[in-house]
């Protein structure tokens, strides 16, 4: 059934290369450069599309499962957006908005990441920042908003540090 799903949604075309590789952890896309204005607007538009499927759990036991497959598919989501950002001060700023955007969901908004689906995505953006900054060394100004901040899991420690380093 699945197979016949995809095979309607593609209209009878194969499948290319890209749509059949599977994105474990988000990756810097390696590319230096920032984007427009309008695409800086569509990456917003597309994070915070993508961040409704991580949201608050209040149902009973039964559907706990299905709540988690969303969660997995909003950080799939995410993953596929972030991966294909270009390097820059830009876009090391869109990270760190949208990586206290999900602290605040993990935090406060009542998210429950038992399986630890969304604080795995978040310690992928770490990594990804510090190669930002191993390609971009002026994105680690980015991270002077998380000085003195403390969030879940401690996630900001390696990137405070290395504006500290500086």
């Amino acid at each position: 059934m699945v197979a016949l799903a995809i095979y309607a949604v593609k209209r009878g075309e194969l499948l290319s290369e890209e749509e059949k590789q599977s994105i474990g952890a988000p990756k810097c896309s390696g590319c230096l450069g920032e984007l427009s204005k309008e695409g800086l607007v569509e990456a917003k538009r597309a994070i915070t599309a993508a961040m409704r499927y991580i949201k608050t759990y209040h149902g009973p036991s039964r559907t706990w499962f299905a709540y988690q497959d969303s969660l997995s598919e909003g950080c799939a989501r995410l993953m596929t957006i972030i991966s294909e950002l270009p390097v820059s001060q830009q876009t090391a700023e869109l990270l760190i908005e949208m990586l206290l955007r999900l602290d605040k969901k993990l935090s406060w908004g009542g998210v429950d990441d038992s399986d630890g689906t969304v604080g795995g995505f978040i310690e992928g953006v770490v990594i990804m920042l510090q190669e930002f900054v191993k390609l971009d060394p002026s994105c680690v100004k980015t991270f002077k908003k998380l000085r003195g901040r403390e969030t879940s899991f401690g996630w900001e420690e390696p990137l405070v540090a290395m504006l500290d380093k500086q």
